[in-house]
């Protein structure tokens, strides 16, 4: 399956990161891979590496986790809490990387679903505390591998479905 979507990244103020991306799938199905973090193993992951550990449900106060091991380059691991569950229309999360000087950096993840004839628009708007965090998301090679994510996000929910 070759897809014509692709991810748009947009900084906006000093302190957030706009993603936006369209899928060829009603918003239900999207909502399901993207918030239940049993899913995540299959899509996430930006196939530099294998998920050893990845759990979460879309519910309030919700842990999340998701590690994977990338060989030489060593474990990721981030985290974080389920703030707010609206089932197909938002979800709202706390993410924090485990990493030793960006782990107190925690930034808050607001994703919305809207689908207009069948094709739905995932947009993530990932808020941080400072100019300095965010650009340190943003130059950790983050557009690469969230855009790599959502490709297999895209895949996964078609051969489910």
């Amino acid at each position: 399956m070759t897809s014509t979507n692709k991810l748009e990244v947009a900084l906006v103020g000093d302190t957030e990161i706009h993603m936006t991306r369209k899928f060829n799938f009603p918003k239900h199905l999207v909502y399901e891979a993207f918030a239940d973090h049993d899913n995540h193993k299959h899509w996430l992951g930006c196939n530099y590496g294998t998920v050893t550990e990845c759990f979460g449900r879309p519910e309030i106060s919700a842990p999340w986790s998701f590690r994977m091991d990338m060989g030489e380059n060593g474990q990721f691991h981030s985290f974080g809490q389920c703030l707010e569950a609206i089932p197909n229309e938002r979800y709202v999360r706390t993410f924090i990387y485990n990493v030793p000087h960006i782990r107190e950096c925690a930034s808050v993840e607001v994703a919305t679903f809207q689908e207009e004839n069948g094709v739905t628009q995932l947009k993530v708007v990932v808020k941080h505390l400072s100019k300095e965090n965010r650009d340190g998301h943003v130059n950790s090679g983050m557009e690469e591998g969230a855009s790599s994510s959502y490709d297999a996000l895209e895949k996964y929910i078609a051969e489910r479905n």
